[in-house]
């Protein structure tokens, strides 16, 4: 059975936990940041076309550990391998310290379990799209297929990341007894933030495919009866995240009405972040998808992504009378 943590996340001070589970904290809280930085860079590596930067070879590049004389291209897919390299190596420690510092059956154990399954499963998509080409100008239904499948593994990996950063924290675990209708939502609430995802990186894929000069230009391409599937597409996203980010800021207001501060102000950044995400999502569209705007875009929805996570890690983590668990199930 799970076991929870100690409790709310004390100030360092008086944090009574055993100094190996406060280091974990530290620890996990430091790889969830480079997990984010690690999908930067692939975003970096998608945008400039440096996907087929070291060939098709996997895991050596160009057919060597360390290739010679790299161009720019090189340097780039090689730098993001290295990232996820490291990211690797930390995973591993940290299921490891898991093991060492928290005891059996404790949630924590599962929670960075998953995060190195997760990571190898990333490793294996990310591997496909090099050893089958499907990188730079490929438009092929491999590449589109594996695309969302691989920002999907990427957010679910982030997100197991996060809880085990926040449970490993000293925070409780989740206890759903009594709360179905809450966790039902908050898992459409999940469901969609994903969906939102595997469809922008579709548009993305579309926007490196098929580069438009003009605003009007690109919906042109998009309504041309000869417009390729993958520009057809691209009007499912808006559509999508408009109706996603309404629901989630209805679901926070609604979940927390009676929840304690710490959940009230955590719901704050998350509607503050899918105000903010919004707004460079309409930015990136006018200004025609620039590297800058992209690479915010995919942080701000890593960001909401980890603060929707939190946010409900820590409203079901919360201790609630009977008639709160009513008032929560929108």
């Amino acid at each position: 059975m799970w076991t929870g943590g100690t409790g709310t996340l004390h100030a360092m001070n008086s944090d009574r936990r055993p100094a190996g589970q406060r280091n974990f904290g530290y620890l996990a809280w430091v790889i969830l940041g480079f997990n984010v930085l690690v999908i930067l860079g692939g975003t970096i590596v998608r945008a400039t076309g440096s996907g087929d930067g070291c060939g098709a070879s996997w895991p050596r590049c160009g057919g060597r550990l360390f290739p010679t004389n790299p161009g720019i291209e090189t340097m780039i897919e090689y730098s993001h391998r290295l990232m996820t390299l490291t990211l690797g190596v930390g995973v591993v420690i940290l299921v490891l310290l898991a093991f060492r510092f928290f005891p059996k059956g404790h949630i924590v154990r599962y929670a960075a379990t998953a995060s190195l399954v997760f990571l190898l499963i990333e490793s294996l998509l990310g591997a496909s799209l090099v050893l089958f080409g499907w990188v730079d100008q490929d438009a092929s239904l491999g590449r589109v297929f594996v695309v969302p499948l691989h920002l999907l593994n990427t957010f679910i990996l982030v997100g197991l990341s996060a809880v085990t950063a926040w449970w490993g924290s000293g925070n409780a675990a989740p206890n759903v007894a009594g709360r179905s209708s809450a966790v039902r939502r908050l898992a459409i609430g999940a469901i969609g933030i994903l969906l939102i995802g595997a469809s922008g990186a579709l548009n993305a894929l579309a926007d490196s495919l098929f580069p438009s000069d003009t605003l009007v230009g690109g919906v042109e391409a998009e309504l041309a009866s000869t417009a390729p599937f993958l520009l057809r597409l691209r009007v499912f996203h808006p559509v999508i995240a408009i109706a996603v980010a309404l629901g989630i800021l209805y679901l926070v207001m609604r979940l927390s009405e009676g929840a304690g501060e710490r959940t009230k102000r955590i719901g704050v950044v998350l509607a503050v972040t899918v105000g903010l995400q919004m707004f460079v999502g309409i930015a990136n569209v006018v200004l025609l998808t620039p590297l800058e705007t992209q690479v915010l875009h995919l942080a701000l929805a890593d960001l909401l992504w980890i603060t929707y996570v939190i946010f409900s890690a820590e409203f079901l983590g919360e201790p609630v009378p009977a008639e709160r668990t009513e008032r929560s199930s929108v």
